[in-house]
Parts: structure tokens; C-alpha cells; sequence
């Protein structure tokens, strides 16, 4: 008799313990690959999304048949099993009825996979007609560790007695100047992913090299603008495998989070090359690896060839500066919001800000405060939300009694795509009562305020639509209430001359300095100029959510060999790198099926959107159509 089957036996009326029994019953159906059995198992309209444990990719289902399908044609190849309770974490727990329904029970789990290890989480729902019967509404799984790649750490033994004839900073220093050698895997930026991903890699024996064009480590958030601090709280932007101290501000300053990537590099020994420049790439398919040259501090070059090439530079790094007519007539000064710096730089300057975005909002309340204006125009409308309401969507991120690692989970499982996107439609009626107040004044002042694609809201509209488009108040919408900023709208310019604009009504408004807070160019496009137009055509668009509902190209294979997108916020470095960082070793261990690598598996990404994907690709071409 199991653990489990002695489990439920002495206690199989409670919720908990039935949960217990779904975790059975999940394993045995895998093992005797019973569609009925499994289809029992999970309601119509449940979501599963696996991080890599059965699909070695970033994948989605949305509902019980194609979960079933998705199953039974990963499993024999991966052969889970060994299903049990996750000790380390939260028991099986019954979680309190929303809106009258009935309530529901989360689970921790751990199993056994051929390669490794894995973990997962499950919602488990009573049936209405028998509540007895729990059925999965919700489910994740994620691969934790790998059987022929395990963790180095924490090392065992002395330093001196393994290395008698160096000392500890001379060693660093050679296995940093890659004098003999080349890195399995060569990363590109020094930001979140490319820090979080190399301390992954590291900790599975991986050698990785991560290079910057910046002179210092941290310099990508360093070298932004000065006023410039985060605007989620701290617990949600912890670094993998190292937590901020406690002392920390709630809100991190840039040059707070700075110097914690100078912390981060030193404390894992990470290699790190500053001032190396990205000149340019090939991949020979026949010695499968690629030829990467790079331009040093010095001015030399550098060959190398690494198996692995990841892209961890933030985007496209191309400004884009808008087509206006007359701009070239303007005599005053113009930059680009990638080249702004502090408010101070503008005291008594009359600044236009050409958008409406996260860069704008900031750059013009803190020109505002230095003693200078500051105008925004606006050329499509924005999801504004109060910090205080966010929070509320950031949920237990911001309570420092639960590990975030607990809450990532939680979080992580809330990425099935029909489901997340209704609770984004969810949370944004809230949004819009709770910040209507904040909205009205805003309008009144003459911005167009929204809720998003069909209401979805701002962190919906952040992953589909390559990040932009919200606000997230600390100030600046309430000082455009008071009209200390002013709003212009774009079609009501008529054009540019040398002194500013004129304005449809035949007015006009002399300006300074011109700020584009305007984004930059695609992702898509900055790869097309590193590798060129046929690179970029196979590859395919980047960012935005792909036709299973993961994202597009990025944080998973994609459709050149050993070549990574890394892109996204701080939490999505830490839920991701440790997952990049599991596939690169299993590619160079040759643990990965061959062909769960062919075209056609059912664990590749969908060819054609998946039905849930319907709304968000209609919307998707009819915006590309406008």
C-alpha cells in the first residue's frame, strides 16, 4: 500500500484528503495512458500550462480534451510517475467560495519524470452534483531538476586543498578571461535575464559568459533616468536564488537595484565581460555551434563559439521616432526618451513629450518638480491604475509572511490563457471603481483614459502588447488632475515649425525641447539587424502572446538551434531563467527526446491558434489591418 492509499483511507471525507486521491488517480491514469480515466479528472473548460516537465517547451491547453491530448501524447516519452505531496510546502488546503460557488482546494505536488525531477500546483474543483468528486480546473507542472545535471551547489570540501597552487581571486580571474576557451553558452546583455539566466546555468555546471556594451555591471539600469524607481513593490522583484535584504526600500530606486546586479555578479562568481560589443553571429549546423564575433574594451575583436547564443538584450535597442510633419523645422533641442536624464536638465524649459507611456508620465512629473513644464501628447488612449490598485491585482507579492517562491507559483498557474484572461477582465471592473475618482479627473483634464483590449486591462495589454500602454500612478496623473501637466492630443496638432506647434484651431505653443517617449522599434527588427532579414523571417515576431497562449519566442525554444530570446520584467527572470537555464543543459546532455525536437510534435507550439486564441489573434490582425 502507497503513502497516498494509506492516506486516504484513514480520512477520505475531507476535501484535503480527496485532493490526496485526485493526485492518485492523476498518476494512475498516466501510467495506464486511459484517456476516460484522465478525462474524469478535469472539468470541460479546464486549463493546463506546462513549463517544460512534459513538453520540454513553454506550453498550454485550454480545455479538458486538449489537455487529455496533450497528456497521452508527451507522457510515453516522458514517463511521469511517482506523483506525492510537496512536504516543503502548503498541505492541501480548502480555499473559501467566490461569488457563491463552491470552494475549491489547492495542492502541491512533486513527481518523477525520466530526465528529473518536477513540480506543480492544481486547483481542484467539487463537482456541483457530487461534491464528493474533485476535478482539476487548474493545473501547472514545471521541471525542477534534471537526473544527469544536477545541482553543484552547495559545494563541498576546501578551496586551498582542491586548488593548491592558485589563490581564490586568481582562479576567478582566469576562468572570467576565457584565455583557452570558449563558454557553452554566451549571453548578450547584462540585464535581469541575462544575471539570473548565467547564475542558473552556473549552478548546473554550465559555463556561460555574459557580455555588455555598458562599462559596468548594472549599468542598464544605472544609466536610465534618475527619477526613475520601480513601481511594484520589492517582494515581487527578488532575484532567483537570492532575495533582497530586508532593509530594502519597497519601491527600489534604479541605482538601488544597480548596485544589487554588482552584488548578484560578485556573489556568484558569474562571468562578466563590460564594454564588449555584439558585432555579429553564424551558426555552422554541421559543428552545431556558432561564431560569435565581438568587439573588446580595447577596440580588438574576439571569435567565439559557444553552443548556446541567448539574447538578453531588452529589445531592439533602434529608437522609434515618429513621423510628424514639420518635426525637421523644430529649432529647438529633440532627444529620444532612451537619452533623457534628469528633470533638473530642464528647469524653465517649456518640454513637449510626444506619449502617453510609463517614460512619459515620469520624465514629465519630474520636470514639473524641477521647475520646468512639461506637455504630454497623446496619441492612443491609456490604462491608468492607481499603485494602490495594482496591489491588489500583485496580491500576496506584497505580504512579506509568504515566500515568493510559494506565490510564484500561484502566479505562474494563473498564466493558462482563458483564464487569466478573464481574471484580467475581472480585476479590471474592479480597477475602474476603485480608481473612477482618479479617471474623471484625468478626462477632465484631457486624457483618454480606457480599460484595454475588451477591458482586459494593463498587465494583459503589457504581454500582448509588446509592454506599453498603461500607467501605473505615483504622481504624475494626479498633477495632470491639478493641470501642473498638461495634455495635448495628436490629431489636434496640425504641425511642427521652429519655434513648436500649431494646432488645428490655428493657435500655437512654443516649446524648448522636444522628448520622444516613444519606445523603441521591435524586437523582431533589432534581431534583423544582428542577423538579417532571412534570420528574422524564420524566426518570427517576438513577444506577444503565441497561438497556445505562452509568448512568442520568447523564454523557450525557438526555431533556430540554440537560439534564445530572454526578455521580460524582473519576475519573469526569476520564474524563467532556472527553465532556460534546465533546457540549455538538457540540450548539451542530449537529455531531450529527438522527437519532441521535430516539427509536428504535439509538443511544439500549434501551427494554428488553439480556440481560445481566437479573440486575441482577431484583434492582433485587425490592428495590424488599421
Amino acid at each position: 500500500m502507497t503513502i497516498l492509499e494509506s492516506t486516504v483511507e484513514e480520512a477520505a471525507d475531507t476535501p484535503q484528503l480527496r485532493a490526496v486521491g485526485w493526485l492518485e488517480s492523476f498518476g494512475n491514469a498516466l501510467a495506464t495512458q486511459s484517456r476516460p480515466a484522465l478525462q474524469d479528472l478535469f472539468e470541460p473548460a479546464a486549463g493546463w500550462r506546462d513549463l517544460v516537465a512534459f513538453t520540454w517547451n513553454l506550453r498550454q491547453a485550454h480545455d479538458r480534451d486538449a489537455i487529455v491530448d496533450l497528456l497521452l501524447g508527451t507522457n510515453p516519452g516522458i514517463a511521469a510517475e511517482g506523483f506525492r505531496i510537496d512536504e516543503s510546502r502548503p498541505a492541501p488546503t480548502e480555499l473559501p467560495a467566490a461569488d457563491g460557488g463552491l470552494p475549491t482546494v489547492e495542492m502541491f505536488f512533486r513527481f518523477n519524470v525520466e530526465a528529473g525531477e518536477a513540480d506543480g500546483y492544481v486547483v481542484l474543483v467539487p463537482d456541483a452534483d457530487q461534491p464528493e468528486v474533485l476535478r482539476a480546473r487548474t493545473l501547472l507542472t514545471r521541471l525542477v531538476a534534471l537526473k544527469d545535471g544536477p545541482s553543484l551547489w552547495p559545494p563541498h570540501g576546501r578551496f586551498d586543498a582542491e586548488h593548491p597552487d592558485v589563490r581564490w581571486g586568481e582562479f576567478v580571474r582566469r576562468q572570467q578571461a576565457f584565455e583557452d576557451r570558449d563558454p557553452e553558452a554566451l549571453i548578450v546583455g547584462g540585464g535581469q535575464f541575462g544575471v539570473m539566466t548565467a547564475a542558473n546555468l552556473a549552478k548546473l555546471g554550465v559555463e556561460a559568459l555574459i557580455i555588455d556594451k555598458n562599462p559596468r555591471v548594472g549599468d542598464a539600469w544605472r544609466l536610465r533616468y534618475e527619477s526613475l524607481c520601480l513601481h511594484q513593490p520589492n517582494n515581487m522583484l527578488h532575484f532567483s536564488m537570492m532575495p533582497f535584504p530586508q532593509n530594502f526600500p519597497e519601491y527600489l530606486p534604479k541605482d538601488k537595484l544597480a548596485q544589487w546586479f554588482e552584488s548578484y555578479v560578485a556573489s556568484f562568481d558569474l562571468n562578466f565581460w563590460t564594454s564588449t560589443e555584439f558585432v555579429g553571429a553564424t551558426y555552422d549546423e554541421e559543428r552545431g555551434e556558432w561564431e560569435v564575433t565581438l568587439r573588446l574594451a580595447d577596440g580588438s575583436t574576439r571569435v567565439m563559439r559557444p553552443k548556446h547564443l541567448l539574447m538578453a538584450t531588452g529589445g531592439s535597442r533602434i529608437p522609434m521616432i515618429p513621423d510628424l510633419p514639420g518635426l525637421e523645422d523644430f529649432a529647438g533641442t529633440t532627444l529620444h526618451g532612451d537619452y533623457y536624464r534628469d528633470g533638473a536638465d530642464y528647469k524653465g524649459k517649456r518640454v513637449l513629450i510626444i506619449g502617453t507611456g510609463t517614460s512619459a508620465h515620469d520624465f514629465a512629473h519630474d520636470i514639473v518638480r524641477a521647475g520646468g513644464t512639461s506637455t504630454m501628447v497623446q496619441r492612443s488612449p491609456l490604462i491608468v491604475i492607481d499603485q494602490a490598485t495594482a496591489n491588489v491585482m500583485f496580491g500576496d507579492y506584497t505580504n512579506h509572511d509568504v515566500p515568493t517562491d510559494l506565490v510564484d507559483l500561484r502566479f505562474l498557474a494563473g498564466g493558462v490563457y482563458h483564464q487569466e484572461r478573464s481574471a484580467f477582465i475581472e480585476f479590471q471592473k474592479y480597477a475602474d471603481e476603485a480608481d473612477s475618482e482618479l479617471h474623471e479627473g484625468l478626462r477632465k483634464a484631457g486624457l483618454k483614459v480606457w480599460s484595454g483590449e475588451d477591458n482586459t486591462g494593463f498587465y494583459y495589454t503589457y504581454l500582448s502588447k509588446n509592454k506599453g500602454g498603461y500607467y501605473l500612478n505615483v504622481g504624475a496623473s494626479n498633477a495632470i488632475a491639478r493641470g501642473e501637466i498638461d495634455i495635448l492630443q495628436l490629431d489636434t496638432i496640425e504641425k511642427f515649425d521652429a519655434a513648436g506647434i500649431v494646432l488645428d484651431d490655428g493657435s500655437r505653443r512654443d516649446f524648448d525641447v522636444i522628448i520622444f517617449a516613444t519606445a523603441q522599434e521591435s524586437h523582431l527588427k533589432g534581431i534583423e539587424r544582428m542577423f538579417g532579414s532571412e534570420f528574422a523571417e524564420k524566426l518570427g515576431p517576438i513577444w506577444g502572446f503565441d497561438n497556445d497562449g505562452e509568448m512568442r519566442n520568447v523564454l523557450k525554444p525557438t526555431a533556430h538551434e540554440g537560439f534564445w530570446i530572454l526578455d521580460g520584467s524582473i519576475p519573469m527572470a526569476r520564474w524563467h531563467s532556472p527553465l532556460v537555464a534546465l533546457l540549455v543543459k538538457a540540450e548539451l546532455i542530449g537529455a531531450i527526446p529527438a522527437d519532441f525536437k521535430a516539427e509536428g510534435h504535439i509538443s511544439r507550439t500549434p501551427v494554428e491558434p488553439m480556440p481560445a486564441l481566437e479573440i486575441e489573434i482577431r484583434n492582433r490582425e485587425g490592428a495590424r489591418s488599421a
